[in-house]
């Protein structure tokens, strides 16, 4: 185990309870002790005790009933019953009501009690083992669900995209898709100019339009020029990061675009070129965006890229006729 087992030993017999501490703490044990259940409760509410070793017959109420509360509150906690009282009825009793073992004193051979105690310390390390691979497995299963949930609306999203050719209705539906289905605060899409210099926003969601029909952002400044720049997305996992906090206030000197707590931009490709970037702010419901999260805006930017493009042919294929 990490640390000593903690036991708690009640015995009214001093001579016995003062037997069972050398014992115990001989092999490193952590020991507590109390002569009777009603003294005994409150310390074993008090501690983190792994075993309680107590006598049948104690003054007041019994080691039976004492074992009863403990169980109720702390079931993983075992109870060793260690008494003069050899009856079978009292030992079949006790095990029938929870208790993990029965020892009659007095105890002759000391590895008796110690196999006793150890086999119950490893029942209880196999519990926590069990205990954590099904929460491990249960958070594996969780996100399986969550990433075949995102998979389906992807292909949902993806659906809508590709049953239009207005190049217009694409990106605005790539915008308020992405960020709908992110719960994400805000979302816009900026295209390169005709210099390929500066970004300017032709769709936005969460955000005052007035604002954004003025915005201008230089390629390869704050969070979306770096993403279209580098050609790659870019994860602020916190804006609260100093090492972003400069790009940040460079594309949002106001605060009016990007909300906190977490961004993500994507560029945008069309026909091979970087065409501008979709970023999404506010986090997925008001929490940083993940790893998952990114898949599914570089996704939705791919097929919204192919959309574009069959959008192109099919514009210039009508131009010609």
């Amino acid at each position: 185990m990490a640390r000593p087992a903690n036991i708690l030993i009640v015995d009214d017999s001093f001579t016995s309870r003062t037997k069972l501490t050398e014992i115990l703490e001989a092999q490193g044990y952590l020991v507590a002790t109390a002569t009777t259940a009603e003294e005994a409760i409150p310390v074993f509410s008090s501690q983190d005790f792994n075993l309680v070793i107590t006598e049948l017959m104690l003054p007041g109420m019994s080691g039976l009933n004492m074992m009863k509360i403990i169980k109720e509150s702390h079931p993983e906690c075992d109870v060793v019953i260690v008494s003069s009282n050899a009856s079978s009825f009292n030992t079949l009793k006790s095990l029938r009501q929870g208790a993990y073992d029965y020892i009659v004193k007095p105890i002759d051979d000391e590895s008796v009690l110690y196999n006793v105690i150890e086999r119950a310390l490893e029942k209880q390390e196999q519990a926590r083992k069990k205990q954590l691979l099904v929460t491990e497995l249960s958070a594996k299963n969780k996100g399986l669900n969550d990433s075949l949930s995102m998979m389906k609306t992807v292909n949902q999203i993806c659906i809508l995209l590709t049953s239009t050719f207005d190049i217009a209705v694409i990106l605005q539906k790539l915008t308020e898709t992405a960020a709908e289905h992110l719960h994400a605060t805000r979302g816009y899409l900026l295209l390169l100019d005709k210099t390929g210099t500066n970004l300017n926003v032709k769709v936005c969601t969460g955000i005052d339009p007035i604002s954004s029909s003025n915005f201008r952002l230089s390629a390869g400044k704050g969070i979306s020029g770096q993403a279209v720049a580098s050609g790659k997305p870019v994860v602020v996992e916190n804006t609260s990061d100093k090492h972003f906090s400069s790009r940040i206030h460079e594309e949002d000197p106001d605060g009016g675009l990007l909300a906190a707590p977490s961004i993500l931009s994507v560029p945008l490709q069309v026909n091979g070129r970087i065409a501008g970037a979709v970023t999404i702010s506010g986090g997925c419901d008001g929490k940083p965006f993940t790893e998952e999260h990114l898949d599914f805006l570089v996704t939705l930017s791919r097929y919204a890229s192919i959309a574009i493009e069959n959008a192109g042919v099919v514009y210039h294929l009508k131009k010609k006729r």
